[in-house]
């Protein structure tokens, strides 16, 4: 189950990064605005080992 949603997250991330509206990615994933939102949050966090503003 988690797998989904990591994948989910992922793909909602890189559709935000491509210029998709909010609305556009909660139609297209059949999902709400607080998923969404959590999904391109968690899409600009850094990546461990990486340090911000280096």
């Amino acid at each position: 189950m988690a797998e989904g949603r990591v994948d989910l997250y992922a793909a909602i991330g890189r559709d935000a990064d491509s210029g998709l509206s909010n609305r556009a990615l909660q139609r297209k994933y059949g999902v709400g605005y607080r998923k969404v939102a959590a999904a391109v949050e968690s899409a600009g966090e850094s990546t461990p080992g990486e340090t911000p503003g280096v």
